[in-house]
């Protein structure tokens, strides 16, 4: 049978069967060889009737699970089984994968992994049966130590490419690199942010517990939640149905709050979908300051709408715009959040494509985009007026340098203390405490429990 394209048809099949491992072993390769997103396919298969409960749970932690480790697998095949997976077709090079990411990774029995993996490949593959039989015995076979990556070097041990592991090492030292990259391998926690004047922390946590979801408080904001869902999405439930709370990152949700806004700015939130700083700006706000939310993606600034309907917030005016060509927005605005386009390296343990797709290559060709989207959204700050810099990248080329070159070029701005603007209980050493001082923050998902963030607030003075 030929590998193709993942159809609703092929998914539903496969659901009426149970096989998790060739559903999963399809997904993959749309990932790896027709260049789709995780999250997207896993989209395409959430809407085939069947792909839910144990099912979806197994198929999800496999394929973030492989993707994860891709990095991790490919050294290892090639320091085990002596072959190098780039220079194998497709479809076994994918089951590979898959198989040792079962041996190595998860608690699948390694006779089990190799049986079955061979089983899918006899019958798509048949003539590279006994090459993904060979490859995943000798893999099964090796000894604890072979298996175990942290016994091999830094950027395996974190299954990050050699060049973003060497970003990570520049700018943070050998040792914090080291911390970082592994909490990037760690699966990470689902935070969700509610408006404290319509619904209290206890009432939504007791709503949630309700519908069976474990809920705990986040690390420092007092309006974030912890969820742990048991595999039941959390926008099945009523609470979010019904719109007292939005699915967000507590880094994410720091940067409008270290914005500090008031009830009668005037704000301009660029590159704003799907919404998660702009609704939490309307918050904030007791929905009376006057917000233009753009973004360049039409389909994404729906996603923003849906969110605004949803969390019942009318102060927010949308508009399809590029920020790198701020001309058609009218006036200047009393704060300006420009959470710019970045190479997303704080967002891998959820994102894990990007262990796959990143290069330092693309890393520089954002750089030009960042410059521009800056320089429009100075542009639109009024004299006395805030600008907030925020990047999802934990790249201090893309965060504290980008900041540092745009001061340089831009007299009217200086960066201020982010201490009278940080909540109580964020953690602090003297590092941070220096950084802040400086107008910037950091959030490191080994300390902080969440996103790799970055955060400046910038003032206009003239």
């Amino acid at each position: 049978m030929a590998v193709t394209d993942l159809n609703n048809r092929t998914i539903a099949e496969l659901c009426r069967a149970g096989n998790v491992r060739e559903l999963t072993a399809l997904m993959l390769h749309e990932v790896y060889e027709n260049g789709a997103y995780s999250n997207l396919v896993l989209k395409k298969c959430d809407k085939v009737k069947g792909f839910t409960g144990s099912l979806s749970r197994a198929v999800r932690a496999m394929l973030y699970g492989t993707v994860t480790y891709t990095c991790s697998i490919d050294f290892m095949v090639r320091h085990i089984a002596k072959r190098d997976l780039n220079e194998l077709d497709p479809f076994p090079r994918t089951l590979i994968r898959l198989g040792s990411w079962q041996i190595l990774f998860s608690d699948t029995p390694g006779f089990a992994a190799v049986s079955e993996t061979v089983d899918i490949a006899g019958k798509y593959c048949p003539r590279a049966k006994g090459l993904v039989n060979a490859v995943l015995r000798r893999v099964n076979e090796a000894s604890d130590d072979e298996k175990d990556i942290d016994n091999y070097r830094p950027d395996v041990a974190c299954s990050l490419p050699n060049e973003l592991y060497g970003i990570l090492k520049r700018d943070y030292g050998k040792d914090r690199a080291l911390s970082v990259g592994k909490a990037f391998l760690k699966i990470p926690v689902l935070t969700i942010r509610f408006d404290p004047s319509r619904i209290s922390a206890e009432e939504l946590k007791k709503r949630l517990a309700d519908e069976s979801f474990t809920v705990t408080p986040g690390s420092f904001l007092d309006e974030v939640l912890t969820v742990a869902t048991g595999g039941t999405s959390i926008e099945d439930s009523k609470a979010y149905q019904e719109g007292l709370f939005i699915v967000q990152n507590e880094a994410a949700a720091l940067a409008s709050v270290i914005a500090s806004p008031k009830d009668d700015d005037r704000i301009l939130d660029c590159c704003a979908a799907p919404g998660g700083k702009t609704t939490h700006l309307a918050e904030i706000t007791h929905h009376k300051a006057d917000i233009l939310a753009l973004d360049s993606s039409s389909s994404r600034l729906e996603l923003l709408k849906d969110n605004l309907k949803r969390l019942k917030i009318d102060n927010v005016r949308t508009m399809t715009a590029d920020s790198t060509d701020l001309s058609t927005v009218e006036g200047n605005f009393d704060l300006v959040l420009c959470d710019a386009p970045c190479s997303g390296l704080g967002i891998i343990g959820r994102k894990p494509d990007i262990r796959l797709n990143m290069t330092y290559e693309k890393i520089s060709s954002i750089a030009d985009v960042q410059r521009r989207i800056l320089d429009q959204a100075a542009s639109k700050v009024k004299c006395g007026g805030t600008l907030i810099y925020c990047t999802c990248t934990v790249n201090k080329d893309e965060n504290e340098r980008r900041v540092e070159e745009f001061l340089q070029s831009h007299d009217g701005f200086k960066a201020v203390s982010l201490m009278p603007f940080l909540p109580e209980h964020i953690i602090m050493d003297d590092d941070r405490r220096s950084s802040a001082m400086q107008g910037h923050i950091t959030l490191l998902p080994d300390v902080d429990g969440c996103d790799g963030f970055f955060i400046a607030r910038l003032e206009r003075s003239i």
